[in-house]
């Protein structure tokens, strides 16, 4: 790769610095998912730097705040819409478009675009990974022949991998092969912590009164949050905290498990008083800041990008025991819970509101923890680390001292 001069004022000879790595990263849409926001969160992270000169390519046009952000962060974004995932056309315009920036290094999130991405990287003849994300990939909602095609593009010939968590790497085993992968725990930004004005700004925004307790869950209302459970739980909170207040923050797109959800809702007697439904927010952060708990009942998740930012924010966690979040969690004081019971949720959420000192103890460990051990210069620095180490150029980045590529585990095979 030829090099890029620089004249450094005040010397008579330029130094000749290796032009920066053209790096592609491919995802599915940009609204508010862990994925999309760890997208951002490593566009606004590389802004600046010598080394990487970053695209965003995305497999949808529609405007969120996630897109408005990235644009403002000076990322050029290169919108993709299709039909479906075998829609020819779109798949064809994705290699044109990755021909025409250059693109020497592909990284991929979530399913359609680990498929076409790795197909078009192999036909283009440029390295490849893909990020998974959960310990129940998102294929296995989609229909067997497209499940197939993604099966096996995981399996081509140098498709690379990583997961965001052990628990993730071992449940993928079965759909991309035993070929083994990377773990790069995620990470979360500073940036996502709210200034201290927000919590009482937006409370005032929301009616929220001294003396009542917020709880927040964030995430899309699929199946996967299990939303449900989450109601029969908070109707029992209810009624033995009355002060007690659900914000549910997420895309609301499937309009039969909404309308269900209201449903829901209006037979336990929960109202619009005690059940807000915000939906989609560019300001998740402050939502969280004016939270006192932070909530999940999802089934199964792999390593949430949620949870790192209520943790960051000072949010005390109750959640079901999945994926990485006994592991995130280890020490804390946050309560876990077994997923699909409601009872075992509620009692959780009411330990946390009745021990004296739990959740504020809970909230400073929780927030010392995701901004030390998940901070984002050492997750960028490892993300660097592995496109130099299973790329084709060993001139555009020096390793940072004491960080190097992790290395491939196998799911299965002790370490």
């Amino acid at each position: 790769m030829k090099a890029a001069k620089i004249d450094l004022p005040g010397h008579a000879l330029a130094v000749d610095a290796p032009a920066p790595l053209r790096l592609g990263y491919l995802i599915d849409t940009l609204l508010t998912g862990g994925a999309e926001r760890l997208v951002l969160t490593f566009a606004e992270a590389v802004r600046g730097r010598a080394d990487i000169a970053l695209t965003v390519f995305v497999l949808s046009d529609l405007d969120t705040p996630f897109l408005q952000r990235l644009r403002a962060s000076g990322t050029e974004v290169v919108l993709l819409p299709g039909r479906n995932l075998v829609d020819v056309g779109r798949f064809r315009r994705l290699v044109a478009a990755l021909r025409a920036h250059r693109i020497e290094y592909l990284h991929a999130h979530l399913a359609s675009s680990s498929t076409l991405g790795a197909y078009a990287s192999l036909l283009l003849g440029i390295p490849f990974i893909t990020t998974i994300h959960n310990v129940k990939p998102s294929v296995r909602r989609i229909r067997p022949g497209r499940r197939l095609l993604q099966g096996l593009a995981m399996r081509l010939p140098g498709v690379n991998k990583i997961a965001v968590g052990e628990a993730v790497a071992e449940a993928a085993a079965a759909e991309i092969g035993r070929s083994g992968c990377r773990v790069v725990p995620n990470a979360v930004s500073e940036s996502v912590v709210a200034p201290l004005a927000a919590r009482q700004r937006l409370r005032s925004e929301l009616g929220l009164a001294d003396g009542q307790i917020a709880l927040v869950c964030v995430g899309a209302i699929i199946g996967q949050k299990a939303h449900e459970v989450l109601l029969d739980a908070f109707a029992a909170i209810r009624a033995r905290a009355p002060q007690a207040v659900l914000l549910l923050v997420g895309d609301a797109r499937d309009t039969a498990r909404f309308e269900a959800l209201s449903a829901q809702a209006a037979q336990l007697g929960l109202g619009g008083d005690e059940l807000r439904f915000l939906g989609m927010r560019s300001d998740i952060p402050e939502v969280l800041a004016a939270s006192d708990i932070f909530v999940s009942s999802s089934h199964w998740e792999g390593a949430p990008v949620s949870l790192l930012e209520a943790m960051a924010n000072g949010l005390p966690p109750v959640v079901t025991d999945v994926g990485e979040n006994a592991l995130v969690l280890e020490g804390t004081g946050a309560i876990l819970v077994r997923p699909r019971d409601p009872e075992a949720l509620a009692h959780g959420v009411i330990e946390m509101i009745e021990t004296p000192g739990l959740s504020a103890r809970t909230g400073e460990a929780v927030r010392a923890r995701a901004l030390g051990r998940y901070g984002v210069t050492t997750w960028v620095e490892r993300l660097l680390a592995i496109y130099a180490e299973t790329g084709r150029r060993s001139d555009w980045h020096r390793m940072s001292k004491g960080i190097s590529a992790p290395s491939v585990q196998f799911p299965g095979v002790p370490r």
